[in-house]
């Protein structure tokens, strides 16, 4: 992910936007309330972006937002192709008849083994212990 932004303490904050903007390493405590957008939003790794600058010490972030509509889209329709290849008579796969699914079901549940009769309880594997009676002493 490229930036606009370079962080450095060496040189005075700059907002020289879209070529670039020199900002301090770290953030104030001003930055809360006087954070700023620069410029216009942008769109990268599918999602919307814009750059923000404190007004007040020159701190700048690339602040994420929101997702880009125009990559949920492009998702769509990546999502509706892998979709008609599968199964929806795209390409060179027919489309399946219910008779040829419930077929394929049945079969499937034809390989599922069933137990034959109900299982009795397994015994402890702790030994049980006997009642002591008490001595006749």
């Amino acid at each position: 992910m490229a930036t606009i932004i370079e962080y450095r303490d060496d040189t005075a904050p700059l907002n020289a936007y879209p070529d670039r903007i020199v900002s301090p390493t770290r953030s104030s405590p001003c930055c809360a309330g006087y954070l700023q957008q620069v410029g216009r939003s942008g769109i990268e790794g599918g999602w919307r972006y814009s750059y923000r600058r404190c007004a007040v010490c020159g701190f700048a972030v690339r602040h994420f937002y929101a997702p880009s509509l125009i990559a949920v889209l492009e998702a769509a329709r990546d999502l509706r192709l892998t979709m008609a290849e599968l199964n929806l008579g795209a390409g060179t796969r027919r489309r399946r008849t219910r008779k040829e699914i419930d077929a394929e079901i049945a079969a499937a549940e034809a390989l599922i083994p069933r137990p034959l009769a109900p299982v009795a309880p397994q015994q402890p594997l702790v030994p049980r212990r006997r009642k002591l009676s008490p001595s006749p002493a």
